[in-house]
């Protein structure tokens, strides 16, 4: 019984004694934070029913850019590029490849998150595509214009100018008009970011503003906003819509029309607090991030206290209390350590892990909530921002993140996101083939596959089949520029060469007909348009010309006008080009110019002897086609003499032999 008593007495002591405590803190004047604390009524939470039902859309977060960024808050595409504001102070650049590099930042050099208030904490930021310029949302150093490419700043709304009286304390998001004019939001009036849990607990104190760009004056469009967050133009910038995180909604301010200044609420009772806000690409809604989400075991306990606020102000004063002194030793005697109490103790950070949820809400443009997705898992800690990328709805986290989530994009957000992009492979598809057409009809096209072409062009034999067989010699470089000669042109289109490209090996060498002796040609034609020939035929015109392959130039010789209806000067073009592609060319360039004749022999010789596959078809060729030649052009210069030509010439002077009688010349057999 003594025990019982005893117990009771220490438990009304302890009663007593924190009832002192909490009357001295609550009665004592000047003690911070310096603010009001009033009763504040708020909405009822929706119920979880309808386009509210929980689910796990967003769970299994995977890990994008692990390690290489910190606290991603907001997001924004570019160019085909993943652009987001960090929690070390700058705004850098995610390449799909998985790279990262740095863009922009706004505050000094830094440590770590516990000096944000040094490095500076980009939160909104926005990029107007048509002229590369970045308008940024700085907690800490105002609203900033950065041009993306040269990095250059301007300060737009400084945080050391009051407006209205007022200086801004956090700078959290913005969003541009069409004129150029920026709508931003300052969460508090009162508290810096580091200092955010006060402002959870204290009187409403953010606003929305307007800056125009002309005149360069802020004004202020809403006023006593519980933590103004996330804001968003309509469609037709009729009106702006702002997050009021701590009480759980959004407001619709109107810009323009018949309730022009006007504030309403746009949707209330949400299941959390709303973050930043984003416009659905296909016009049919807003996006609205849930930083935290609550159910019924776990509520937000910010909206338990909004009508007490004795107990926001005991709150709100004991924390600074225990502040005070890590504060005040950080500042005699600087510290990691004491740098992160003080920060830890004032940031969101502490009072993150309240709640296990976070997700997205989809309202339409009147503020009815149509879809919810939500994260149960904690794979993503905290949801400040979504947007979808390379097939992914990529997932923001403000603190201590350092990924970038993704996750498969729910059906509804992707016949949202996808509805409005535009796809051109038509456009893609038809010039393609343009291109190829084009080379074709100039080299390639035409030596490999001039079947098609040769009965179109007869009506122009004279310019385009020369151009068929010039491609064949076009390997041969030079001889372009020695046969421009004459009218052998006219030889080619007679000898009928379209009919008689369908390359099939038996046709060319039985008969000694026209169409017998220019398919043997077809094959090296396909050989030597691989080489880099081709490419010189386009380079000049003499490729009209060029139709005087070196077989042709023969029959100039010897009265091509005459021979065009010949078949045998058809059957001399083969037999010098099969025999080994080198033969023709000599020959007919020993009449005209003996000495280009030699070099090219060469040349000739080099190019063929680096194709393995024609060195068991050429010796097949060559024996029918010397019979052919000695039939048909005698008086040719011996085609044994030209294929040798890559050995040393047998010495035709005579040998002397010694005999008993005395030396004697007999003839050289060879």
């Amino acid at each position: 019984m003594g025990f019982i008593v005893g117990s009771l007495k220490r438990i009304l002591k302890l009663i007593v004694y924190f009832a002192f405590i909490v009357t001295l803190v609550l009665i004592v004047p000047n003690l911070p934070p310096y603010t009001k604390f009033s009763s504040i009524q708020s909405v009822p939470t929706k119920e979880r029913t309808g386009e509210l039902t929980l689910n796990t859309a967003l769970n299994n977060a995977e890990k994008l850019y692990e390690h290489k960024i910190l606290g991603p808050e907001n997001f924004q595409i570019w160019q085909g590029e993943l652009y987001t504001s960090l929690g070390t102070g700058e705004i850098v650049k995610c390449s799909p490849g998985g790279h990262v590099s740095f863009v922009t930042k706004i505050g000094k050099p830094c440590t770590g998150l516990s000096q944000e208030h040094i490095c500076g904490r980009p939160l909104g930021f926005s990029i107007d595509e048509r002229n590369g310029l970045m308008y940024v949302a700085d907690a800490y150093y105002g609203i900033w214009k950065v041009d993306i490419k040269t990095d250059k700043k301007q300060v737009l709304v400084s945080p050391d100018k009051p407006i209205e009286g007022k200086r801004p304390r956090l700078f959290n998001s913005l969003v541009v008009d069409k004129k150029g004019g920026i709508y931003f939001t300052d969460s508090s009036s009162e508290f810096f970011l580091n200092d955010g849990v006060f402002s959870s607990l204290s009187d409403p104190s953010g606003r929305l503003f307007y800056y125009n760009s002309e005149t360069k004056k802020t004004n202020v469009l809403v006023d006593n906003i519980w933590f103004a967050n996330g804001v968003l133009l309509s469609p037709d910038e009729s009106f702006v819509v702002v997050a009021e995180t701590f009480n759980y909604r959004l407001l619709k301010h109107y810009i323009s029309g018949p309730k022009k200044g006007k504030t309403e609420v746009f949707v209330d009772g949400l299941p959390g607090t709303p973050d930043n806000l984003r416009a659905l690409p296909d016009g049919s809604g807003v996006q609205i991030a849930m930083f935290a989400v609550s159910d019924i075991d776990t509520p937000i306990i910010t909206k338990s206290l909004s009508s007490t606020p004795h107990l926001r102000k005991f709150i709100s004063r004991m924390a600074h209390l225990i502040e005070l002194p890590f504060s005040y030793l950080n500042q005699k005697f600087p510290h990691p350590i004491l740098e992160d109490i003080v920060y830890y103790i004032g940031s969101f950070a502490s009072i993150s892990g309240l709640t296990d949820m976070s997700g997205l809400i989809i309202t339409d443009w009147n503020g009815n909530i149509v879809a919810s997705f939500y994260n149960t898992d904690k794979s993503v800690a905290h949801i400040s921002d979504a947007i979808v990328y390379n097939d992914k709805l990529v997932l923001g986290s403000p603190h201590s993140q350092d990924f970038i989530g993704a996750v498969d994009i729910p059906l509804f957000l992707k016949q949202a996101y996808m509805g409005r992009r535009p796809e051109e492979r038509m456009s893609t598809k038809q010039a393609k083939p343009s291109v190829k057409e084009t080379p074709k009809a100039a080299g390639k096209a035409t030596s490999q596959k001039s079947q098609n072409q040769a009965p179109t062009q007869r009506p122009e034999l004279k310019q385009k089949q020369p151009e068929t067989k010039s491609t064949t010699q076009t390997p041969e470089t030079k001889p372009t520029t020695q046969k421009p000669e004459t009218k052998p042109t006219t030889q080619k289109p007679d000898t009928k060469p379209t009919p008689q490209k369908p390359e099939t090996k038996p046709t060319p060498q039985k008969p000694e007909t026209k169409p017998t002796t220019q398919k043997p040609e077809t094959k090296p034609t396909t050989q030597k348009p691989d080489t880099k020939p081709t490419t010189q035929k386009p380079d000049t015109k003499p490729t009209t010309q060029k139709p005087d392959t070196k077989p042709t130039t023969q029959k100039p010789d010897t009265k091509p006008t005459t021979q065009k209806p010949d078949t045998k000067p058809t059957t001399q073009k083969p037999d010098t080009k099969p025999t080994g592609k080198p033969v023709p060319s000599p020959g007919n360039e020993n009449k005209g110019n003996p000495s280009r004749a030699q070099v090219k022999v060469s040349e000739i010789k080099v190019t063929e002897a680096t194709p393995s596959e024609n060195v068991k078809d050429k010796p097949k060729l060559s024996k029918e086609n010397k019979k052919e030649a000695k039939k048909v052009a005698p008086n040719h210069i011996p085609i044994e003499e030209e294929i040798m030509s890559d050995t040393v010439k047998p010495s035709k002077d005579k040998l002397k032999v010694i005999k008993k009688s005395g030396p004697e010349e007999i003839p050289n057999p060879l």
